[in-house]
């Protein structure tokens, strides 16, 4: 089973991301913070990381370049206050069936 981390601080957008995944049969592994993020990858194996535009005391494009450097074989989407989550679940399930990369 595929995993994806979810990164978000707010939580009805992070957990409806998450449920959007799990309904395609992703392993979902929920990250409320930048620094969450990062333990996180230390300790999974993720397909993709979804990173939310707007986080406290950093960017997504920062946390984005931070992934990269620790583990550049996961593919990161940054997700906006607006960007529809079914359009962002196609992606991940396109970039999981090799048909796309972010």
């Amino acid at each position: 089973m595929s995993s994806v981390l979810v990164v978000n601080e707010i939580s009805t957008e992070r957990e409806e991301i998450a449920r959007a995944l799990e309904a395609e049969g992703f392993h979902v592994v929920q990250a409320t913070s930048a620094g969450d993020a990062v333990r996180e990858i230390w300790g999974g194996n993720f397909l993709v990381a979804v990173v939310a535009t707007l986080l406290t005391g950093t960017s997504a494009t920062a946390l984005q370049a931070q992934l990269v450097q620790l583990a550049p074989e996961i593919e990161t989407l940054v997700q906006g206050k607006n960007d529809d989550v079914s359009r962002l679940v196609r992606k991940v399930v396109a970039i999981r069936d090799g048909v796309a990369a972010a």
